[in-house]
C-alpha cells in the first residue's frame, strides 16, 4: 500500500483529531455572524495526473526504488439555494507501479450531503459516504517477500446542528458512525490461501462545540466520545476495541493581515473494551499561521494525542507531532513552500516508539486560471525501535492538476 506523500494535506485522523477544533471555532464564528451557507454550485471537476520516483516502495527497511503514477480525480454537484442544498460527490484514486505492482492500489469514494436552515440560528447536515478499495501491499515472511491484495468497504454516515444561542455564542452538535469491512487478503504469488488479516471495524462517535466570539478572539469547549468495537480475529487478536472520550478547552485568535493562532488543550481517556488497558492523558494542539512581509507565510502545529487508525498496535498509539510550513508567492504564477515535521508514535501495547522526521520543498507554477504543474520532493527517516529498524525514503515527482 503506498503512502502517498503530501504529509502536511493528507495526514490521516479521527473525526476528533487534530485540526478539528480550529474548523469548528471556525464554524461557531459563522453561526454567530449570521454567515449564510449551502449557495447553489455548478458542478466541480478537480483532476491530477503525478508522475512520481520513490527509492523505497515497500515502505519498509528493505528498500527497493521504483516509479509509479498516480491519478486522482473527483466531481462534485450542488443543488438548492441559501436555505437547503443536496451536494453529490465522487472520489477516485489510483497508483501504478513500473516494477513493484504488488502495491498498486485502486479506491472510490461517493458521498451524498444534505443541508437545512430551519429557521435563522438553526441549522442542519447530514452526510452518507461509501468507500470501496483495492489495496496492495507487501507481507514478509523470513526472507521471502509476497504481495497482497485486499478489498476493503467503509460505509458512513453523520449529522450535525448548529445552533446560534445569540450573543455571539454558538453550540455544534455531532454524531456519527461508521463501518468498515475487509475481506480476505490474496497472495501473489499465490504460495498461501487468502486469509483475512485484519478485522472487521465499526467506530460510533458523538461529540459537542461550543464557542463564543469576542471580536478577533474566539473562546470555546469541545467534548467527544468514540466507542470502536472490532471483529474477533487472531489468537492473539490483530486488533482491539475501545471506548475513548476527549474534553479540552479551545482558544483563537485572527488578527487584521489573516494572521491567527489557536490553542487546545484538555485530557482524553481510553480504555480497552476487555479492560485490558486504560490510562488517561493530557491531549493538546497549538497552531499558528503568520503573514511575513514580501508575500511570506509561515504556518506550524504541534498536537499529542491517541491515534488508532495510523497504527500498529492493536489497540492505539500515542502520538506528538510537530509540523513548520513556510510559503512564498514568488509572482502571479509561481509559488513555492518548503516544511518539515517531527514525529513520535509510541504503541501501547507493543511497547514499540516510531520515532520519524523529513523535509518537502514544491513549486507550483499556473499555467491557465485551472491548471498548475507541480515539482515536489519528500524525504523522511523513521527508526523503529523494537526491530531497531530504519526506514529512509526519498519522493519526488512532476504533477498536473487542474479544476473545472
Amino acid at each position: 500500500m503506498r503512502r502517498v506523500p503530501g504529509l502536511w494535506s493528507r495526514l490521516r485522523s479521527t473525526s476528533f483529531g487534530p485540526g478539528l477544533f480550529a474548523k469548528g471555532l471556525l464554524a461557531a464564528v459563522v453561526l454567530s455572524s449570521g454567515a449564510q451557507a449551502g449557495v447553489a454550485q455548478t458542478a466541480k471537476i478537480t483532476a491530477a495526473v503525478e508522475r512520481h520516483f520513490t527509492t523505497n516502495a515497500l515502505d519498509s527497511d528493505h528498500a527497493v526504488s521504483d516509479w509509479y503514477t498516480l491519478l486522482r480525480g473527483s466531481l462534485q454537484r450542488e443543488w438548492g439555494d441559501t436555505d437547503a442544498t443536496v451536494t453529490l460527490g465522487a472520489e477516485v484514486e489510483a497508483t501504478r507501479h513500473d516494477t513493484v505492482r504488488i502495491e498498486d492500489d485502486r479506491a472510490l469514494t461517493l458521498s451524498a450531503q444534505a443541508f437545512r436552515r430551519l429557521r435563522p440560528g438553526l441549522e442542519l447536515r447530514g452526510t452518507l459516504t461509501y468507500r470501496v478499495s483495492s489495496e496492495g501491499d507487501d507481507f514478509a515472511i523470513g526472507p521471502l517477500t509476497l504481495g497482497t491484495r485486499t478489498a476493503k468497504q467503509v460505509f458512513g454516515a453523520s449529522g450535525q446542528v448548529g445552533i446560534d444561542l445569540g450573543d455571539a455564542t454558538s453550540l455544534i452538535l455531532e454524531v456519527g458512525d461508521s463501518f468498515e469491512m475487509i475481506g480476505n487478503s490474496h497472495f501473489k504469488p499465490a504460495l498461501l490461501s487468502p486469509v483475512q488479516l485484519d478485522a472487521d471495524r465499526n467506530r460510533l462517535q458523538a461529540g459537542f462545540r461550543l464557542a463564543r466570539a469576542l471580536g478577533r478572539f474566539t473562546v470555546g469547549a469541545s467534548g467527544s466520545a468514540l466507542l470502536v468495537s472490532v471483529q474477533q480475529l487472531g489468537s492473539p487478536p490483530v486488533a482491539v476495541g475501545f471506548q475513548r472520550y476527549a474534553l479540552r478547552g479551545e482558544f483563537a485568535w485572527t488578527g487584521a493581515d489573516g494572521s491567527s493562532a489557536g490553542v487546545a488543550a484538555g485530557a482524553e481517556f481510553l480504555r480497552a473494551t476487555d479492560g485490558l488497558y486504560s490510562t488517561i492523558r493530557p491531549a493538546w494542539q497549538i497552531a499558528f499561521k503568520k503573514a511575513l512581509p514580501r508575500n511570506f507565510e509561515l504556518r506550524g502545529t504541534y498536537y499529542g494525542r491517541f491515534e488508532d487508525i495510523d497504527s500498529d498496535d492493536p489497540l492505539a498509539s500515542w502520538l506528538q507531532r510537530a509540523e513548520l510550513e513556510a510559503d512564498w508567492k514568488a509572482g502571479a504564477k509561481l509559488a513555492l513552500s518548503a516544511g518539515l515535521f517531527w514525529q513520535d508514535k509510541r504503541n501501547l501495547l507493543f511497547e514499540n516508539t516510531e520515532r520519524s522526521h523529513g523535509v518537502y520543498a514544491e513549486a507550483a507554477y499556473r499555467l491557465t486560471p485551472s491548471t498548475q504543474a507541480v515539482l515536489r520532493l519528500d524525504a523522511s527517516r523513521t527508526f523503529k525501535s523494537v526491530l531497531e529498524t530504519r526506514e529512509d525514503t526519498i519522493d519526488v515527482f512532476l504533477g498536473w492538476r487542474a479544476g473545472l
